[in-house]
């Protein structure tokens, strides 16, 4: 292929004013959380909010200089040491034997929890939003080190702890996987609950996640590689919590608590451990109410990584002392509660009970800007074909009622046509 001739997306002008943009001193500009919107912010405001979270003695602590070279020596010493005998010296060079750069960090604004923001779509209902400094705004904490010391080590853990995550009864890989739990028809007095887990990677307590991961380990030793040691695996994890260092503003740091969003094994990690957590409050539930009654929470409990749902047969009174419970499993991991009679979102899904019957439409945040790959881009024809297919194919997979599912096609037509994809009639 003749790179060459391959035309590109911008005009000269246009990367030129983006670079001018991107590196100006008083603007900051970034991805939206959840939602694909970009968004444009003061340098101040923006930096003032990321300090906020750094000058939190819980969570970081400030350093002096790059740890980076202490790091990758205590890799090499347990990669060299003789909890790996059976890993290959290939192995050994690829975790060990690469260019390593310091992580940066930085924040994912949450345009989608905040209601100054929301508010602003709400009465501007325009394309871009104009919404100065909102007080409310928080941001998604991301350590970005696709080169750290860690990063190979975390990638090699979480590929052998990622098939524990299926013996994790709760466990649901996305939200087509949600839709496989979901009932036809429920009580009629059954409540749409789902659960949250306040800040769950930075809220980890190191001890609690280790002793998750060992315990599912030895539960389910035939799910592990044998040529990897137990002993390797929880020592080659601490290494990866305890020296999750990084970059901001010309200043270092280090995480003091929890896991980094941003290093391979993350996911998984708080997906065991959350796991664990819930077999303790089976243990609880049985003690409080019966085997019977907590055999019926451990089936219909569903949870991708922080987000839980359960549809609760119970009186409120129960299910107030059932969310006391799940409190009191750690006082690290805190959760919160929404319910609803009639409809409640879950990841993409929103769940409607209609009398005893459930049916699923697809749910957009308010926030969703729907900006998907412009047709006009110089992507490949096939990539902007399967655009289209693929995002009707989901809307067809998720919503359950047929006319529901005309109209949220037909808004998905108004959608791409916004974005200069073709109406065809053929």
């Amino acid at each position: 292929m003749n790179f060459h001739h391959i035309k590109a997306n911008l005009s000269k002008e246009e990367e030129k004013a983006l670079r001018n943009l991107s590196t100006g001193p008083n603007i900051v500009i970034k991805e939206a959380d959840k939602g694909g919107a970009v968004v444009i912010m003061n340098n101040h405001f923006y930096k003032s909010k990321i300090m906020d979270m750094l000058q939190d003695n819980n969570f970081h602590k400030q350093i002096h200089g790059n740890d980076d070279r202490q790091t990758m020596k205590k890799i090499k010493s347990l990669i060299h040491g003789p909890l790996c005998p059976d890993v290959t010296e290939k192995e050994k060079d690829y975790l060990v034997n690469f260019d390593f750069r310091e992580s940066q960090f930085y924040g994912l604004p949450k345009m989608h929890k905040s209601a100054i923001i929301k508010e602003a779509i709400k009465n501007q209902n325009k394309e871009y939003i104009i919404c100065p400094d909102p007080v409310d705004l928080s941001f998604r904490p991301i350590v970005g080190g696709p080169n750290a010391p860690t990063q190979r080590i975390s990638q090699l853990l979480d590929i052998l702890l990622k098939p524990l995550c299926k013996k994790v009864t709760s466990y649901v890989r996305d939200d087509l996987d949600f839709l496989n739990h979901l009932p036809s028809n429920v009580n009629k007095d059954a409540k749409l609950v789902t659960f949250d887990v306040v800040s769950l990677y930075t809220n980890i307590p190191t001890d609690l996640g280790i002793q998750a991961v060992k315990f599912w380990m030895e539960k389910y030793p035939d799910m592990i590689n044998s040529r990897f040691q137990h002993d390797f695996i929880l020592e080659g994890l601490k290494l990866v919590l305890n020296n999750n260092s990084f970059a901001f503003a010309e200043n270092h740091y280090i995480q003091t608590k929890g896991t980094a969003m941003g290093t391979k094994v993350a996911p998984t990690y708080a997906t065991l451990t959350l796991g664990y957590l819930e077999t303790l409050l089976k243990s609880e539930l049985v003690k409080e109410w019966g085997e019977e009654f907590a055999d019926l929470i451990e089936t219909n409990w569903k949870r991708f990584l922080d987000d839980c749902f359960i549809i609760w047969h119970g009186d409120m009174e129960k299910l107030t002392q059932f969310h006391k419970i799940l409190n009191g499993l750690n006082s690290n991991i805190q959760f919160t509660l929404e319910m609803n009679d009639e409809k409640l979102p879950f990841l993409d899904v929103l769940v409607e009970k209609k009398n005893i019957r459930i049916t699923t439409d697809i749910y957009y945040k308010a926030t969703d800007t729907h900006q998907y790959l412009h047709f006009g881009s110089c992507h490949p024809n096939h990539t902007k074909s399967a655009i289209p297919y693929n995002l009707a194919r989901r809307v067809c997979t998720i919503v359950s009622e047929e006319n529901t599912r005309d109209l949220r096609l037909e808004e998905l037509k108004s959608f791409l046509v916004k974005r200069k994809y073709p109406i065809r009639n053929d």
